[in-house]
């Protein structure tokens, strides 16, 4: 074997099975090398993959991510409040760039400040540059899952004993045509975010699997109607839609709705990306739109701007869809199971319940139990 093969070998080893990947040259000689039994789930953008990987752990799959050394700048938030904060694995696999005959000096401006983040926020990383650093692997991924750890390799351009034309196809635009319709919104809602929850768990089945957006949205549903079914993001804005699809992908019997706000995919509209791209069939994202920033002090968001959510959606693709900001209507698009549901409501946080008494690692524990 190469030093690229070794590299697979060790997560196929350990029960990997799908790899999110964002593309760095440097990481075209491992590439090269995808074995038939690993697939490779191609992202936008880093958080997106680790949003990914984390919805799939829940589902008790193992994953890795492979990204650029400048992608851990990108991640430092998410990786502190998902994989760190509910102590959940995931080996992740770095082209180390500004590190080893760097041509471009911005790369080696970051590149050589790699180790101190990495020391900085407390993750542990090794350097790969020799097939000797490669000896160790399988045990060293085996203790990353074993102990719920993330993990960092550092891999230097010196590890390849070849450079590598590029692995893949190149892409080309090929783009499909779009015909979209999407009425406005200039109504007045009644109802508000807590009021909408207890609507959604009215319509939802036992079995039917719950994601709830940080801050007032977890608070909410917890103090509405807490159950073993239910997770709680309590980090990371921008993340449920993600940890929701990657839960779906792998839960095929069970239905999984994601209670998400306006605000959320605004900070992150890959989110949108990714519904359409991925569209498991077993998905319900419930966007709750108040037009404004609803766990800061309702700041308006860009849906008081006039930006159409639903006409965002619509136009990647996904018909299974709709806006309204009546009950019943509401009701029946959950029943029905619809991808995304644009639900307007008031802006205002409920101020009777108190925080979610749980930590972080018994909501993770006791909802895998449940799954």
């Amino acid at each position: 074997m190469n030093n690229a093969q070794r590299v697979w070998h060790s997560l196929i080893t350990n029960s990997v099975d799908k790899v999110t990947y964002l593309p760095c040259n440097k990481l075209n000689n491992l590439m090269q090398h995808v074995p038939d039994n690993i697939e490779i789930w191609n992202i936008t953008k880093e958080s997106v993959g680790l949003g990914l990987c984390f919805g799939r752990s829940l589902a008790g799959k193992r994953s890795a991510m492979m990204i650029q050394n400048t992608g851990l700048g990108n991640l430092v938030t998410e990786l502190y409040t998902m994989q760190k904060l509910y102590a959940e694995a995931l080996p992740i696999f770095v082209s180390w760039r500004g590190y080893y005959q760097e041509p471009i000096e911005a790369q080696i401006i970051f590149g050589s400040k790699v180790e101190d983040l990495l020391q900085a926020i407390e993750v542990e990383y090794s350097i790969l540059k020799s097939a000797d650093d490669l000896q160790g692997l399988d045990a060293d991924i085996a203790r990353c899952f074993e102990t719920n750890k993330l993990k960092v390799y550092l891999i230097s351009p010196q590890l390849w004993e070849t450079n590598s034309a590029d692995y893949h196809v190149f892409g080309e635009p090929v783009i499909k045509p779009v015909s979209v319709a999407a009425e406005g919104y200039t109504g007045t809602p009644t109802g508000t975010r807590i009021d909408a929850i207890r609507v959604i768990m009215d319509a939802i089945g036992a079995d039917d699997i719950v994601v709830s957006q940080i801050g007032f949205p977890s608070k909410e549903l917890y103090n509405t109607s807490d159950r073993d079914l239910n997770f709680y993001m309590l980090g990371a804005l921008g993340s449920a839609t993600e940890v929701g699809i990657g839960l779906a992908e792998e839960i095929r019997h069970r239905h999984v709705y994601v209670i998400d706000g306006d605000g959320s995919f605004f900070f992150n509209p890959n989110q949108l990306l990714d519904i359409a791209t991925f569209d498991p069939e077993n998905l319900t994202i419930i966007c709750l739109d108040n037009g404004s920033w609803g766990s800061t002090g309702s700041q308006p968001t860009l849906s008081s701007k006039g930006v159409n959510l639903s006409a965002i959606i619509r136009s990647m693709g996904v018909s299974s869809s709709i806006m309204t900001d009546d009950d019943d209507q509401f009701a029946a698009a959950l029943k029905d199971k619809l991808r995304f549901v644009h639900y307007m409501i008031r802006a205002g946080n409920d101020k009777a319940g108190g925080e979610i008494p749980l930590k972080a690692l018994d909501i993770k524990n006791r909802f895998m139990r449940a799954v």
